[in-house]
């Protein structure tokens, strides 16, 4: 933050030299305090402390044939909490300048609760019609406008996609129409592999994370569809036991579907999405690949990813006092290809 300060100090003096002090710029804060106290009646699949709750762990017995998981859980937490900082600026090559650093302290990891944590970093030029964004933000899979809204902060997960990636994106919008294209990596939301959960995997095979996206936003409402291409690679190196180890170009490829909506009506607020996509773990969803032939006399290892089927439908009252929420998810693991 201090860095920031800096640098708008610099940029100030620079604006003053060049006569441009009567363009508006600064940086405006905003964020909240959240403290929750939640208790589950089962042990469950989570993150954070039990603030991302996913969803209950299966029934595992003891030497009596007693479920060890049938035990309930209660828990506190404020490391929701969120401080946003969000930056104007003068005008660059003719394109109106904003700025974004989000934190909150639910860390990386499990293993770094109340840990300062990088949300969104970003800078984005606004031209009339395209827009150029460049920085860490949510994924085209995830639309802000057409999350769910939840009391915990799973935001949907494992039925609707969740996590912000650095990311390289050019929009083009004309009346009511706007074409998205994203290159994307991984950071804190990785693919899982042979050393565990890493951005590694995705950079070793070059290629960013593809995403193009239409959307239409009318008075109110809002329709969209889009396409993602991802290809990682699991490993560098494969050991055969027998033979030794030997180098590996091998390399995992999968798609995404997705098409969702947004229908504002006087006193309800309808959200939906479906998606069909493989290997969507980084996402807080069902996915994965599996080794699908070892081929040891070639030294050679190919996979094969899992695909699945999610939707999710969420409906929410307007109340100015009290609002009324519910929200539906279904997914389905549809399996390999082969």
């Amino acid at each position: 933050m201090v860095l920031v300060l800096l640098l708008l100090s610099v940029y100030q003096a620079n604006a003053q030299k060049e006569g441009n002090t009567n363009k508006p710029w600064g940086i405006t804060f905003s964020g909240f305090v959240n403290a929750q106290a939640f208790y589950d009646t089962r042990q469950i699949v989570e993150a954070r402390a039990g603030m991302v709750s996913l969803f209950p762990k299966k029934a595992e017995y003891d030497r009596e044939g007693n479920d060890i998981n049938s035990r309930s859980g209660f828990n506190q937490a404020a490391m929701t909490s969120r401080l946003r900082g969000t930056i104007s600026g003068p005008q660059a090559l003719g394109a109106k300048t904003l700025g974004v650093i989000e934190v909150d302290f639910t860390g990386s990891s499990n293993a770094d609760n109340n840990g300062l944590r990088l949300r969104e970093a970003w800078v984005k030029l606004q031209w009339e019609h395209f827009g150029l964004l460049i920085g860490q933000y949510w994924h085209p899979l995830y639309a802000p406008e057409v999350g769910p809204k939840t009391m915990g902060l799973n935001l949907g997960a494992p039925f609707h996609p969740f996590a912000r990636h650095n990311q390289i994106r050019l929009s083009y919008k004309f009346k009511e129409i706007e074409l998205i294209a994203v290159a994307a990596s991984q950071r804190d939301y990785a693919s899982t592999g042979p050393i565990g959960r890493s951005p590694d995997y995705l950079r070793n095979a070059v290629l960013p994370n593809l995403d193009l996206q239409i959307q239409w936003k009318g008075a109110s409402h809002i329709l969209g569809a889009g396409i993602d291409y991802k290809m990682i690679q699991p490993r560098l190196s494969v050991n055969f036991p027998t033979e030794g180890e030997y180098k590996t170009d091998e390399k995992v490829s999968s798609i995404a579907l997705t098409a969702f909506t947004r229908i504002d009506l006087e006193h309800v607020l309808l959200k939906g999405q479906v998606i069909w996509g493989q290997n969507l773990t980084e996402f807080i969803m069902l996915g994965g690949y599996v080794e699908q032939n070892i081929d040891s006399a070639n030294h050679k290892i190919t996979y094969d990813p899992t695909s699945q089927l999610s939707m999710w439908f969420d409906a929410s009252t307007k109340g100015q006092i009290i609002k009324f929420g519910i929200l539906l998810g279904y997914a389905q693991n549809l399996g390999y290809s082969d």
